[in-house]
């Protein structure tokens, strides 16, 4: 051991429709538009989209991307939803 911390292994690649939206969230996280909790929000709290966009298009400086059907059912997944949900919080975190 080095003493350096090290992002956590990935072991399996995330769909591509799951890494085009954590690309989108995190080009506004870049950019000084979103945080952590903002990109979070977007990426699972997904239920009431019309809310999401609402709050997306207050202040993000990208067009809102539509939730598909895919992504949806993929995170929703009842037996793997909760490894995905923090699959994808290490994709935000680590890039």
């Amino acid at each position: 051991m080095d003493g350096k911390c090290a992002p956590p292994a990935k072991n399996h690649p995330l769909p591509e429709f799951v890494q085009k939206r954590i690309d989108w969230v995190s080009n506004e996280i870049q950019g000084g538009m979103l945080t952590f909790r903002g990109a979070f929000k977007m990426l699972l709290e997904i239920d009431d989209e019309k809310e999401l966009k609402k709050e997306w298009e207050f202040g993000a400086s990208s067009d809102y991307m539509t939730i598909s059907d895919e992504y949806r059912d993929w995170l929703n997944d009842p037996i793997m939803g909760d490894i995905r949900s923090v699959a994808l919080m290490i994709a935000v975190i680590y890039g």
